[in-house]
């Protein structure tokens, strides 16, 4: 008759249970610090692309509003000019060839400014934003993108009188003379041979009270861009200080 030896087994003490525990613990807890530390660093480092794409956008967009200013202060000046020769209408052909010549400088290509997005729409579609670590950096976001849709709105106003403005020129002017096409700025083309279509003051008192409401929302668009670039120099300024970036 066979006798089965069964091996021995040693058991293991508390203290090597405990060890044991303790080591998969620490490789555990070592693998989430681990995986929070890879987390924490390309988090970082989308946070830093983040801002100096912000910061070029705001760069690109001073550039647009300080061309954009400079043309619609000259806007406003033409309109100025051209509601002057309507509300004092002589008759003359030197008021007519005035009133063509303003009115393509005044009413023709507008110069509007549309904010770089290009940033701001990942930051607030992709949640870009929750990467944004610092407070001051945030807030000035924040504010630059509210100031962004107030300019938005405006220009919705611009659009609107210059188009009113446009379609109350249809009595008056005869399209003819701007052979060269309305989207053209040269302004020294010849109109001393243009005649307007209708000399009634009072269709050209209307026609200069529009061109006075537009003159006036240009002007407000002005301040807006003005607003938007001491925005835009204020983010810039902020996310450098924050981030130590350095000027190009």
């Amino acid at each position: 008759m066979e006798v089965h030896h069964h091996p021995h087994v040693e058991k293991k003490n508390f203290k090597e249970y405990s060890l044991e525990f303790i080591m998969i613990f620490l490789a555990v807890t070592l693998g989430f610090f681990a995986e929070g530390l890879r987390e924490s660093i390309t988090d970082h480092a989308k946070e830093n692309e983040y801002i100096i794409s912000m910061v070029e956008d705001a760069a690109t967009d001073t550039a647009n509003i300080h061309i954009a200013i400079r043309q619609n202060d000259k806007r406003v000046a033409s309109l100025d000019t051209l509601a002057t020769y309507c509300f004092n209408y002589t008759g003359s052909q030197a008021d007519d060839e005035a009133i063509y010549r303003l009115y393509k400088r005044a009413l023709v290509h507008p110069d509007m400014v549309s904010p770089t997005e290009r940033t701001l729409l990942q930051l607030k579609n992709s949640g870009g934003m929750r990467l944004i670590t610092k407070k001051a950096a945030v807030d000035s976001i924040i504010a630059y993108d509210d100031m962004a849709k107030k300019l938005a709105d405006q220009l919705v106003y611009y659009e609107r009188y210059q188009n009113e403005s446009v379609n109350s020129s249809f009595e008056l002017l005869n399209f003819k003379y701007y052979q060269s096409g309305l989207n053209s700025k040269n302004a020294a083309q010849d109109y001393t041979s243009a005649v307007l279509l209708s000399h009634d003051k009072i269709k050209l008192v209307e026609f200069g009270n529009r061109i006075s409401i537009y003159k006036g929302v240009v002007a407000f668009y002005v301040s807006r861009l003005n607003e938007m670039n001491d925005h835009a120099i204020g983010l810039i300024k902020t996310l450098k200080e924050q981030y130590h970036l350095k000027d190009e």
